[in-house]
């Protein structure tokens, strides 16, 4: 059991890193297109996001997190969030299946990473 807990914090760690600095990168996207290599990252915290997630629940039902019943809803949002910004890229899987894609995905990845942001420090906060 605590090698579970120790691994949810690592992730949680590592996504209290990942999430700003693709954040701060992101904010390239309202001038100039971002790169395919910043979509694979995203993607990667992504998945990241959703590992932490999954432990997250299974320490849950194992009786050992959370304090505040908020930080499951808060990392629930980021790693949903996180995986649909991922799949914004041009010719992504979220960015196909829209009816009417916009022309510059980019815009919208820097705004909803900013809110993830928000997300990822809202449950580092209640997690602790």
């Amino acid at each position: 059991m605590p090698a579970l807990v120790f691994l949810h914090a690592l992730l949680g760690l590592v996504l209290l890193l990942a999430v700003p600095a693709l954040a701060l990168w992101g904010l390239l996207g309202f001038s100039r297109p971002l790169p395919a290599r910043f979509y694979a990252l995203l993607r990667g915290a992504a998945w990241v996001a959703i590992l932490q997630v999954a432990l997250g629940f299974l320490l849950f039902f194992l009786g050992l997190r959370p304090k505040d019943g908020l930080h499951l809803l808060y990392g629930l949002l980021l790693a949903a969030g996180l995986h649909y910004l991922g799949g914004l890229e041009p010719g992504g899987w979220f960015h196909r299946g829209l009816k009417d894609p916009p022309k510059r995905p980019e815009v919208f990845v820097a705004l909803g990473l900013l809110f993830a942001v928000g997300l990822v420090l809202r449950a580092y906060f209640t997690g602790r």
